[in-house]
């Protein structure tokens, strides 16, 4: 199916070879293999989660009680956001369930054709997203006052509408035609988006990694910056109340102005997308390492490693909505109260007025928004700035290098027969550096929260 030969042009496989009724027959009646329901079992349980974290957030996000905490323009882009992720766990995650466990098709081809657009168009969609969050937030910390004049929810709006159409057109462009698309039985466990020369894959795989990617360390880098100077030179108020401006950032005969921000509660919104984005990254990475060695060496990806790098980028629709309510404690304090108010005690009432001053109905007491102290104010500002500044990771510079040098040998010597091994050696060397690192980050932030809220108790 996939050749590493230069100038080939590729065809897709036959969805018939693949279908459930092949040749006329009813149902496989095999019964599933172990593993394969293992598999199934994981899909459903990421799928379940995916849509219940995703209307979470949406429920909460556009709540009345949530929405002084946050502006409009990243409320509508987190909304956005969480309902691409929950198309994800409606439309694309559920369909792999069947194939998981026959190891066919039996959708028909009209299905895997609208299966295949979906995948391409709605992952592409939340990377165009990211980006969106990064600049309104690099703005928002940068230009303040220029974000606060210009911004509006019609622009907003407008901007996600256009992102969305042009991510679906295309796509259609791509899927439509008959050879482009095909069934992907070891990772994806559905249809997915066929490429029919090499090179359409490995470009279409660095322009959904690189440009994202690059965008987000630079946005979030120069916003964290920024603020981290902003609070270097603070200085003591005036005995008559009047603060000291700070205009300490020179750039040769210019001076630039350090701006701040007129609302507290958008800066920890900020470094809770800038930790999304961040996951993104880590759970993106193997995925697109994998596409980019299988295309230039021509090898072909062992099945178990092709589905848990697949997955594990199809998983970042869960840890969005978690992340979000893990690092924002205004979020998962109200969000706590409305699952205790509308499932625990099962009322359909509307929230009196005065409820944030009664204890909860499940015997726990609501905090009021004056005494919650839930959010991490400057806790993890030093740790995700230090991350987001630093410059592109030298093992993924070194390891493409890499690749340009086994394709030049593929394509004389064809392809290895240690080329899944060198796949299998090169993504556990990436993660080897970043995904401890992040992981060590989370548990500092959690033993950090646990001791402010000890504290505050």
């Amino acid at each position: 199916m996939f050749d590493s030969t230069k100038g080939a042009l590729l065809v897709a496989p036959s969805l018939s070879n693949s279908s459930c009724w092949m040749n006329g027959k009813g149902w496989p009646s095999t019964l599933p293999a172990p593993g394969d329901i293992v598999k199934a079992l994981f899909i459903f349980a990421l799928s379940t989660s995916i849509v219940l974290g995703n209307l979470i957030l949406i429920c909460v996000m556009n709540n009345r009680r949530y929405i002084k905490y946050i502006g409009n323009q990243p409320r509508y882009l987190l909304t956005s956001l969480a309902l691409n992720d929950l198309f994800t766990g409606i439309l694309i995650a559920p369909v792999a369930l069947l194939p998981a466990l026959y190891k066919c098709w039996p959708y028909g081809e009209i299905f895997c054709q609208i299966q295949a657009l979906l995948r391409g168009a709605v992952s592409q969609q939340n990377a165009v997203i990211l980006v969106c969050m990064a600049i309104d937030r690099y703005l928002y910390l940068l230009h303040p006052n220029t974000y606060h004049k210009h911004s509006s929810k019609k622009g907003c709006v407008l901007v996600i509408s256009i992102t969305w159409i042009l991510s679906v057109s295309l796509f259609a462009i791509m899927v439509l035609p008959r050879s482009g698309y095909y069934f992907n039985s070891t990772g994806l466990m559905a249809c997915d988006v066929f490429h029919s020369r090499v090179a359409f894959r490995i470009l279409s795989c660095c322009a959904y990694y690189f440009p994202t990617t690059m965008a987000l360390m630079y946005c979030y880098g120069s916003g964290f910056h920024v603020s981290k100077t902003r609070t270097k030179c603070d200085e003591p108020i005036r005995p008559n109340g009047v603060p000291v401006p700070c205009t300490k950032t020179t750039h040769g005969d210019h001076e630039i102005v350090i701006q701040a921000p007129v609302r507290p509660h958008s800066v920890s919104t900020s470094r809770t997308m800038a930790a999304m984005s961040l996951g993104f990254i880590v759970m993106v990475t193997p995925a697109t390492i994998q596409e980019v060695v299988a295309a230039c060496t021509g090898c072909k990806v062992p099945p178990s490693l092709d589905f848990i790098v697949t997955w594990l980028a199809l998983s970042n629709s869960f840890w969005n909505p978690f992340l979000y309510w893990l690092l924002n404690g205004h979020f998962r304090r109200i969000s706590n109260e409305l699952l205790q108010y509308y499932v625990c005690c099962r009322r359909t009432k509307p929230f009196p007025q005065n409820y944030e001053k009664r204890s909860g109905c499940c015997g726990s007491p609501i905090p009021s928004d004056l005494n919650s102290k839930g959010e991490f104010e400057g806790l993890g500002e030093k740790y995700w700035g230090e991350i987001l500044e630093a410059p592109f990771p030298q093992h993924l510079s070194m390891l493409f290098k890499k690749l340009a040098t086994e394709s030049t040998l593929t394509d004389v010597q064809g392809p290895s027969k240690a080329a899944p091994q060198m796949l299998v050696n090169m993504i556990i060397d990436t993660l080897k550096g970043t995904v401890p690192l992040i992981t060590v980050i989370w548990i500092d932030q959690l033993f950090k929260l646990n001791h402010v809220q000890d504290t505050v108790d």
